[in-house]
C-alpha cells in the first residue's frame, strides 16, 4: 500500500531543486508526494487541509528566504493537531519562539555548519525507534517516516 507524504516548503526558487531530491528519495520508501506550492494565502485552503489529513506524513521546511513560512507552520499545526506524524525543519536564522523551538518534532539547523542538525536527527531517529516500540506515537513516527528526509534537506542546502 502506497502511503502519502505532505511536504510544505518556504524557499528561494533557486533551492527548490532540494524538492525533487527529496520526492525522489520518498518515492524509493513507497510515498506519494503532495504539497501546497501555489497556495500563499495565510489560511490553510481547504485542498491543503484534505492533503495533509490523507498524509501519513507531513514535511515542513522553512528558510530565511522563503515566501511562506507562516503558510508552511500554519500546515504544520493542521498536521500536529490531526495526530499525522510530522517534522519541521527550521533553518536558525528564522526568528521563531522559544515554545516552537522546543516541540519535540522541530529541528533548527545551520545550512553553513550542518552536522549538528545531522547529529540531532541521527540521535532522534534512534530515540524515537525505542519510543515507537512502546506505543504508537505520532511524534516518534515523524522522526522514524521522515528521518532519511530531514537528513537530505539538510545536506542538499548546507554549503559544505
Amino acid at each position: 500500500m502506497r502511503r502519502k507524504a505532505f511536504i510544505s516548503y518556504a524557499m528561494q526558487d533557486s533551492e527548490q531543486y532540494v524538492l525533487t531530491l527529496l520526492a525522489d528519495l520518498l518515492r524509493t520508501e513507497n510515498f506519494q508526494i503532495d504539497s501546497s506550492f501555489d497556495d500563499y494565502s495565510n489560511i490553510v485552503s481547504q485542498s491543503a487541509f484534505k492533503k495533509i489529513n490523507d498524509s501519513s506524513l507531513f514535511i515542513g521546511l522553512i528558510t530565511e528566504y522563503g515566501n511562506r513560512n507562516k503558510n508552511v507552520f500554519n500546515e504544520w499545526k493542521v498536521a500536529v493537531q490531526k495526530k499525522i506524524p510530522s517534522l519541521l525543519l527550521i533553518e536558525d536564522t528564522v526568528n521563531i519562539n522559544q515554545q516552537l523551538a522546543n516541540h519535540p518534532n522541530v529541528l533548527i539547523f545551520n545550512r553553513h555548519y550542518p552536522q549538528s542538525g545531522l547529529d540531532k536527527v541521527r540521535n532522534q531517529v534512534q530515540n524515537a525507534k525505542k519510543l515507537v516500540d512502546k506505543k504508537n506515537n505520532e511524534n516518534a513516527l515523524g522522526w522514524i517516516l521522515g528521518g532519511a528526509a530531514a537528513l537530505a534537506i539538510i545536506s542538499l542546502l548546507s554549503d559544505e
